[in-house]
C-alpha cells in the first residue's frame, strides 16, 4: 500500500483517518505509528507531497533508543524546517533552574521534559539511503535540539524513537 492510497480511506470531518481501517490495512504497523503518522497526517497535503509514493506496507517499524548525536543530522522536509527552528529557539529560553514553560507545550509535556529530559511520545524517523529522515515529531525534535544546545540534556542521553526501514 502506498501512502497516497490513504486518501481513499474513511476519515472524520477533521481529516483523521479511521484507526480501525488503518489497523486492518496495516496490521503489522504499531498503533502509535498508525496514530501519529497515518491517522493524523495521511490526508494532509504536505505529507502527501513528501510520501505519496512511499510503500508503507513494506515498512518495518521498530522502537529503538538513540542518542541526540545519532539523530541530530536527520533530514527534515524543508516546509517543516522553520517550525523545528521555532521550537529550538523556544527551548533555548530554558536555563538551569529556570521555568521550563519556555518550551511552549502543555503542562504535562513540560513536566515530563523537566523530569525525564526526553519526550513523552517517540517521534518517527525513516531510514533512507543510510540517512535518517524525521517524519513526525518536529516540535519534539526542535525542543530536544534546544535543550541539548543549552546543556540541559546531555548529547549521550538516550531517547526512544520509532524507526522504519524497508522490509
Amino acid at each position: 500500500m502506498k501512502f497516497k492510497e490513504l486518501m481513499n480511506l474513511h476519515s472524520d470531518q477533521a481529516g483523521n483517518i479511521d484507526i480501525d481501517e488503518l489497523t486492518l490495512k496495516l496490521p503489522s504497523t504499531p498503533k502509535d505509528v498508525l496514530e501519529q503518522f497515518y491517522q493524523d497526517h495521511g490526508r494532509k497535503d504536505q505529507f502527501q507531497k513528501q510520501y505519496s509514493e512511499l510503500d508503507i506496507s513494506n515498512l518495518n517499524w521498530e522502537l529503538i533508543s538513540v542518542t541526540f548525536d545519532e539523530i541530530s543530522c536527520a533530514t527534515i522536509f524543508p516546509d517543516f524546517q522553520d517550525w523545528v527552528n521555532t521550537c529550538y529557539i523556544k527551548s533555548c529560553g530554558v536555563s538551569i533552574g529556570s521555568d521550563w514553560k519556555h518550551i511552549g507545550h502543555t503542562k504535562p509535556t513540560i513536566t515530563y521534559w523537566k523530569q525525564y529530559h526526553t519526550w513523552r511520545r517517540a517521534p518517527l524517523f525513516l531510514a533512507l539511503d543510510s540517512k535518517l529522515h524525521l517524519v513526525e515529531g518536529h516540535s519534539r525534535f526542535g525542543c530536544l535540539k534546544g535543550l541539548v544546545s543549552k546543556g540541559l540534556i546531555p548529547k549521550n542521553k538516550t531517547h526512544k524513537v520509532w524507526l522504519a526501514k524497508n522490509v
